[in-house]
């Protein structure tokens, strides 16, 4: 015999059978194909299939399977990438959900100073990725405006030595946003980003600002963006949208989608809501099931395939997530889908008093369980490698879960923060999760829609 079995796992979906290897390579069987490959009884076009995939291996294959599984894990070797700053935890909204626990407006000492803001800075420059991104978060970040602006020019000017590839985005509820600020932001080139939920009833209802409507300041900045964008003759770059949803939102996919083509938004993310920050004390009100959340999602994702058969511009981010790792040899850096997750290695936060975080959920979730140390006294190669990082690192790495069962294990990632948030252990009984069940039920639909189908025809 010229091969052995690489090590396989096993998916059925319909009457087809999903396999995938360590290294992110897929094969879809027949009924009669996987019996030939369970009882190790391959020749002719099935044997030239599995060879094709790394399903088998031998002298033809391996160097490109060692290749693939290389290029599958380069995450590992690049450094932070992510650096999120929390410029402020004040805000002048009441969001439902609002995972970030912010503070009322009048609270300044809740505001990063600029002796802070410099110190994160030099922090975040440490990092060996040549990729970083600077993004500022709240509370709504633009109530602590002029350490925003300190932040973008003082990191523009250290990059000026560092030379990366130095990307800079502010996420905001648009509540503070002026001419001013806009044409900065642009001058700058600072990704913007907001919140949109819905229509306005569903956006209001979740996102609630007491002087006047926030979706009618949304959408007004959206397309005033929109417009400077095309005025300016700026074509890399787009405003975006996020979209987090509560009970209340699962009556309206259609008008959630509709939505965003309405505005010219050609990306959506229809994000399961997380019990974290504020979120937790409203759960019983806002929350779903996965069953209910999946029905929603699959009717969604549904309508935006009708939509692009029809021409539309209109993508939903998880689908393009699980679509390109599945169909791809290199990942996509989605840290929630990944193992280990990008927990510290793949980004950190940086609150307002300069404590630093494993990730932005982390600092959401209320204790100091994932706080690894301040700016203010610590260097970056000591952070990254702490105990409490390889802990949490360790906890995120699916080999050592029922995972290593899953035929989506080369795609699927742990996180140890939402783990702690459900179940009270980073390490978590992963099958019980809310994110396993919808994770594995989301993976399912993109096999069968872009892949099964799709060999059934040809």
């Amino acid at each position: 015999m010229d091969y052995i079995i690489n090590n396989y796992r096993t998916r059925k979906i319909d009457d087809k059978y999903f396999i995938t290897t360590d290294h992110g390579s897929y094969c879809i069987l027949s009924e009669d194909e996987f019996k030939s490959l369970k009882q190790n009884n391959i020749d002719g076009a099935l044997k030239e299939k599995l060879e094709k995939k790394e399903i088998i291996l031998n002298k033809a294959n391996l160097d490109e399977t060692i290749r693939l599984m290389q290029n599958r894990n380069c995450f590992l070797f690049s450094g932070t990438s992510l650096h999120i700053v929390v410029v402020t935890l004040r805000c002048n909204m009441n969001c439902i959900y609002c995972h970030a626990s912010s503070k009322p407006e009048t609270k300044q000492e809740f505001d990063m100073d600029k002796e802070t803001a410099k110190k994160t800075v030099d922090f975040i420059f440490h990092t060996p990725n040549p990729n970083i991104t600077i993004e500022f978060q709240g509370g709504e970040p633009m109530l602590n405006w002029d350490v925003v602006k300190y932040i973008v020019e003082y990191a523009e000017e250290k990059n000026k030595l560092a030379k990366k590839d130095m990307k800079l985005t502010i996420v905001t509820n648009f509540t503070e946003m002026d001419e001013e600020k806009l044409d900065y932001l642009i001058e700058h080139e600072v990704d913007i980003c907001t919140s949109l939920d819905g229509p306005k009833e569903v956006h209001d209802s979740n996102r609630m600002f007491i002087k006047e409507s926030n979706y009618e300041q949304v959408i007004k900045w959206i397309k005033k963006i929109k417009d400077e964008y095309k005025r300016r003759d700026i074509t890399n770059r787009n405003v975006h949208a996020l979209i987090t949803l509560t009970r209340n939102s699962l009556s309206y996919p259609k008008e959630i989608i509709d939505e965003y083509i309405k505005l010219g938004m050609s990306d959506m993310h229809l994000r399961f809501l997380n019990n974290l920050g504020v979120a937790n004390k409203a759960w019983d009100k806002i929350n779903y099931s996965p069953d209910e959340y999946m029905d929603f999602w699959k009717k969604a994702v549904s309508y935006i395939e009708e939509l692009k058969k029809q021409g539309k511009k209109i993508e939903e981010r998880m689908v393009n997530i699980m679509f390109t790792k599945i169909n791809t040899e290199f990942d996509p850096n989605y840290f929630e889908l990944r193992s280990p997750c990008g927990a510290a290695i793949g980004q950190l936060t940086y609150n307002y008093n300069g404590d630093i975080y494993t990730c932005d959920e982390a600092r959401m979730i209320g204790d100091d369980l994932f706080l690894l140390g301040n700016v203010k006294d610590a260097a970056y190669k000591d952070i990254v490698t702490c105990d409490k990082v390889c802990a949490v690192v360790n906890a995120s790495i699916n080999d050592q879960y029922i995972c290593d069962n899953c035929a989506y294990k080369p795609y699927c990632g742990i996180c140890p923060v939402c783990n702690y948030a459900e179940q009270g252990s980073v390490v978590g009984k992963i099958t019980q999760t809310d994110r396993c069940k919808i994770y594995k039920e989301q993976f399912d639909w993109v096999v069968r829609e872009k892949f099964i189908k799709k060999e059934n025809t040809n």
